[in-house]
């Protein structure tokens, strides 16, 4: 049988799906010396339906290399890679078809541009996988250098120091990095887990130079020798704050004394001590101090001696005790924070004309204050922007510096089960223009008829709407709350565009209350919580707690 015969029937095979049969004579043809790129492109055919796409692409490189002018061989190869997804080379050897095939044959050109498009298609999907999954699992922040992946770190350990203890389980590589970067473990808090053990870690790591040093009140007393026994070789000039119980402090302090250390005291910016008994002894140390936050709970008179050794404060908070607050406050008049708390305030000694100026004072809170007259008569804060008064039993004597001297700056007002009356708070607010924190809590026969005073249309001498700023009220436990002034409060500034009159005569308009809290109110409506969810973006009405409920019950 000559070669023609084989390929004739070889052909007639193929088109009644006789693959194997047709593949078996056109290998006889090619066996028998025909060289003819016609027989090559059909087998190459006969392999492309069988899924050989391997053998199929050898033989039309072989249609390609015997007739290089054909456009046939190009087309295969084109599907033959479209189909093994090298969509790139699919592409080229379409193009190359293209080009051979002739002007008037549209059909062909057609599907070859088909084909181009799915191939271009195809191309851009898989370089979109091959980005996604670079973006998954490529670690390109390990390529940074070791300061800016230090520099990184350090900013997360510095807005919570607790977060260092998750970066190391991030990956072997950040643990490497977070151990061998000793700023990252300049804070060091103690407590009654593995107290020892702890200290031991964060000084190999901090390389001894801890900043912040804490101790919690939970550490057990049969510890205390091992601890200070491995802070002794801390670098103690590096100390700048120090939180720590009073008895612990003394065992503290002798240690500094047997380093010879205690000039550290002096070098502290921050120190929080609660109950320190014989505290005397530890003023010597305080001389040319550069405190700058003074925490102290359980304040004894013997304390007092403080004040003529510690002028830096700007923040100090008191905590339970015996103060007399006027000599702290005159040799600290840079103060910006006052916090008092639990406190029994002794009158000054000196004439009832002394004024302590603190001009730099924002933010005081009195909690638990009995008799608070003693820091109103003397207190002078023109730029104050924050009051707290909490647990005030005469908590109208508080309000007399803003009888004679209005809080103009004041932004935050937070009064909460205090002896009060309306007209006194309202004196406060129409004293301040920019007020946009209002608090009234565990109060009765007070919020409704300041309500009244802040929707009023009139409400002052001087015809001036007042807190037109106002944007976040609390009214919790508030027995006597009325759905009505609640409502009002709402509505009067719900979009409004009419201009109202503020501090100094200018014109302006009332902002929205954009959180409203009304817990514990009994008085609320139902019918009405949809309403004020619609309008207020933060809106909270809870009228009990589930264990009250469940006490009801």
């Amino acid at each position: 049988m000559s070669w023609k015969a084989s390929f004739q029937q070889g052909i007639s095979n193929f088109k009644r799906n006789k693959h194997a049969e047709a593949l078996v004579l056109f290998d006889e043809a090619i066996s028998l010396g025909c060289d003819s790129f016609i027989v090559y492109d059909s087998r190459a055919a006969v392999h492309e339906k069988l899924g050989n796409h391997k053998a199929a692409l050898l033989d039309a490189k072989k249609v390609v290399d015997t007739a290089p002018d054909r456009w046939q061989g190009y087309a295969r190869s084109a599907r033959l890679f479209h189909a093994l997804n090298k969509h790139e080379v699919a592409i080229k050897m379409i193009d190359l078809a293209l080009e051979r095939i002739k002007p008037d044959d549209a059909q062909r050109r057609q599907e070859l541009s088909a084909l181009k498009l799915q191939a271009t298609d195809a191309l851009k999907a898989a370089d979109e996988r091959r980005r996604a999954h670079i973006a998954k699992t490529a670690y390109h922040i390990g390529k940074l250098p070791v300061e800016i992946f230090a520099e990184i770190f350090g900013f997360v350990v510095a807005a919570d120091h607790a977060q260092i203890l998750k970066l190391l389980h991030v990956c072997k590589h950040w643990r490497g990095m977070a151990t061998k970067t000793p700023l990252l473990w300049q804070t060091l808090v103690v407590s009654k887990n593995r107290p020892t053990r702890k200290v031991r870690l964060w000084m190999e790591r901090a390389q001894t130079h801890i900043s912040y040093l804490s101790f919690r009140h939970n550490i057990s007393e049969m510890d205390w020798p091992s601890i200070l026994l491995e802070l002794s070789p801390l670098s103690w000039c590096s100390l700048r704050s120090l939180s720590v119980s009073g008895s612990l402090f003394s065992r503290l302090y002798d240690l500094l004394q047997q380093l010879s250390k205690t000039k550290v005291i002096s070098l502290l910016e921050h120190l929080d001590v609660t109950g320190c008994p014989g505290f005397e002894r530890f003023l010597p140390d305080f001389e040319d101090s550069h405190l700058d936050t003074l925490k102290v709970a359980n304040f004894t008179p013997s304390m007092g001696g403080l004040w003529s050794r510690v002028h830096r404060l700007k923040t100090m908070t008191i905590e339970a005790g015996w103060i007399e607050i006027f000599p702290a406050l005159t040799a600290n008049q840079s103060l910006e924070n006052l916090v008092l708390s639990n406190l029994v305030l002794i009158s000054m000694q000196s004439g009832g004309d002394d004024r302590a100026e603190l001009s730099n004072l924002q933010c005081l809170k009195l909690f638990n204050i009995a008799s608070v007259s003693v820091i109103t008569r003397i207190v002078v804060a023109p730029n104050l922007q924050v009051l707290h008064l909490f647990n005030i039993s005469h908590s109208s004597d508080v309000l007399e510096f803003a009888h004679a001297d209005p809080l103009r700056a004041l932004r935050e007002l937070r009064v909460g089960s205090c002896t009060t009356t309306a007209s006194s708070l309202n004196i406060i607010i129409a004293g301040a223009p920019l007020l946009e924190t209002l608090q009234i809590s565990g109060m009765h026969g007070v919020v409704n008829d300041v309500l009244d005073f802040i929707c009023g249309t009139r409400p002052n001498d001087q015809h001036q709407d007042v807190c037109t700023f106002l944007k976040h009220v609390d009214l919790s436990s508030c027995g006597d709350l009325l759905t009505r002034n609640a409502y009002s409060l709402v509505k009067t500034r719900l979009h409004t565009d009419q201009p109202v009159t503020v501090d100094g005569g200018q014109l302006g308009c009332k902002a929205e209350i954009e959180s409203l809290r009304l817990d514990d109110c009994p008085l609320m409506e139902a019918e009405m919580l949809p309403w004020f969810r619609g309008k207020v973006k933060v809106f909270s009405c809870v009228y009990m707690t589930k264990k009250e409920g469940k006490q009801r019950r």
